[in-house]
């Protein structure tokens, strides 16, 4: 099925020939907080609301880089949501991404599980703390929970998919490769790449300076949030011995680590991930 939305903006919508195979996901664009926000979802997917997952991607990908979750859709009510492409001045990403969750506009049940992934990992963390009382079970990808834990050299690689064109199209497709590990198929490099490509640099910088300021590890000891972390063995952004320590933090937490994966699990170890995923959420939202 290709993508569609329920309110025309083109600005929003690649054209069809630019969605990667596999990655063709139904979208709908929801005014919260008077920002645009991309909600994607799975065709046919469950509407079963007790069973409502919010997943939230990395710094400069879309909802839909979770496409690869879409074995899971007919159990699961996947919501693939995606930041706004521009933060309004009055908030940082990160406040405004924490307002806008707990926002009616949302439109989100009253409880549900949350999906994080990298950046989106700090935003989902942020609101538990912030609402644990809405929050049924939780899953970390590639947890960022403090610059302590980030390899700053990583962080700025990352931005040379920001860099003008052509230096862009010539990196873009390195910095992906890094972050999504030789396993990363090419379709979900090229999904990658082009997102990230659409977010300003200056909506980039701010996002980078939420997870430079970052620090909620001193707070992990109060969360009593069924958790689950999933990490890449070969991350080069968050190193594996920082989600342990994120994992000891929690109480009851429990790590799954992905030997071959890198900083995206979820696209290039879609299988495994979404066997953990699949028991872990479905045991919680039964």
């Amino acid at each position: 099925m290709l993508e569609t939305m329920t309110s025309p903006t083109p600005s929003l919508v690649p054209a069809p020939e630019e969605i990667q195979a596999g990655y063709e996901l139904t979208l709908e664009e929801r005014r919260v907080r008077g920002a645009p926000m991309r909600l994607f979802t799975f065709p046919g997917g469950s509407e079963d609301v007790a069973r409502t997952v919010v997943c939230l991607p990395g710094l400069g990908a879309s909802g839909r880089s979770f496409a690869p979750m879409a074995p899971l859709a007919p159990l699961l009510r996947l919501q693939l949501w995606t930041p706004t492409l521009r933060t309004p001045v009055t908030h940082t990403p990160l406040q405004w991404n924490l307002e806008s969750l707990a926002h009616s506009d949302t439109r989100l049940p009253e409880r549900f599980a949350l999906v994080g992934s990298s950046f989106g990992s700090l935003v989902s963390l942020a609101f538990t703390l912030a609402h644990p009382e809405r929050v049924r079970a939780l899953v970390l990808v590639s947890p960022v929970a403090s610059v302590h834990r980030v390899r700053r050299w990583a962080l700025s690689l990352s931005t040379l998919v920001r860099m003008p064109k052509p230096f862009a199209y010539v990196f873009a497709p390195t910095v992906a490769r890094v972050l999504g590990g030789r396993h990363l198929p090419p379709e979900g490099r090229a999904e990658i790449v082009r997102e990230a490509r659409r977010l300003s640099p200056l909506e980039l910088l701010r996002r980078l300076k939420d997870v430079l300021d970052a620090d909620y590890l001193g707070a992990l000891e109060g969360l009593r949030v069924p958790t689950l972390i999933i990490h890449g063995a070969r991350d080069t952004l968050v190193p594996l011995r920082y989600a342990q320590d994120v994992a000891r933090r929690i109480p009851g937490a429990r790590l799954e680590v992905l030997r071959e994966a890198s900083h995206l699990p979820y696209m290039s170890h879609a299988l495994a991930f979404n066997a953990f995923v699949g028991d872990f959420l479905l045991q919680h939202l039964s």
